[in-house]
């Protein structure tokens, strides 16, 4: 009984693991002169053994090292032990920023690199879990989608983390 007593009570102070956070899509919302909004789709993978209540996320998206977007998002999701969510996110970008970088980018031949990075706050108050996640994307697809500039362009796959 003590024993069973003692790792309860382990439990209850075992440290979390952060969320595994990658991009799995985006499309524009809003585009404009003054102001970009992009809704960008987050998979969440809880590496826990336990459901992970995710209150808010703030994140930070980088293409080629340099900022895409930044934004925060309340999200009240309880993610299973081990499993996965996806979470539409909306996010302020920087459109001349990435307007500036397209002839560069037209040019590379190989994947570019992208980064989501920032913190999950868990609903229990708990300190907020740090994360930080890369891959690739083919740079033409990315051109495509961003020179079409419609709301109506859909998601694409960004690459695994």
């Amino acid at each position: 009984m003590v024993s069973a007593l003692i790792s309860g009570c382990a439990s209850l102070t075992k440290s979390w693991i952060a969320p595994e956070v990658a991009l799995a899509g985006l499309r524009i919302k809003e585009l404009s002169l003054v102001r970009q909004v992009f809704v960008v789709t987050l998979t969440v993978r809880n590496p826990n053994d336990r459901t992970l209540p995710i209150k808010a996320l703030t994140y930070r998206i980088t293409l080629e090292g340099n900022e895409l977007a930044q934004g925060s998002s309340q999200l009240d999701r309880q993610i299973p032990p081990l499993g996965t969510a996806l979470a539409d996110v909306e996010v302020a970008g920087s459109l001349l920023g990435i307007t500036r970088q397209l002839p560069a980018l037209a040019l590379k031949d190989r994947p570019l690199d992208w980064t989501v990075s920032g913190t999950a706050s868990l609903a229990n108050g708990l300190l907020p879990l740090p994360f930080r996640w890369s891959g690739r994307i083919d740079p033409k697809m990315l051109l495509n989608m961003m020179s079409d500039g419609s709301p109506g362009v859909q998601g694409f796959s960004l690459g695994a983390p």
